[in-house]
């Protein structure tokens, strides 16, 4: 289920969903499959990270202007500067 995923990860011609501990690899690229899941929840963080918005437990701020996403898994991501702004567009809705 979509709603299972937690994280998706680009490994080149393939994206990695990252589903309770265990990889799944999917041919497709992080930018197709990001904006087929957007109306499902799912948002690019990073130019190699997507993210389940429902699976996020904390944001932390770094110094460096980007930020940490810890998971309710533990896994920890970071949000690129460059995503930031999109991110926080889609968290408030």
């Amino acid at each position: 289920k979509v709603a299972d995923v937690e994280w998706l990860e680009a490994a080149g011609n393939y994206v990695n969903l990252h589903i309770k501990g265990r990889i799944y690899p999917l041919r497709a690229t992080l930018s197709q499959l990001i904006q087929q899941l957007s109306s499902k929840g799912f948002c690019r963080i990073h130019r190699s990270y997507g993210i389940n918005l429902e699976c996020i437990a904390t944001i932390t701020p770094l110094p460096s202007g980007d930020s940490e996403i810890l998971l309710h898994s533990g896994k920890r991501l970071r949000l690129s500067r460059r995503f930031k702004d999109s991110f926080k567009v889609l968290l408030k809705t």
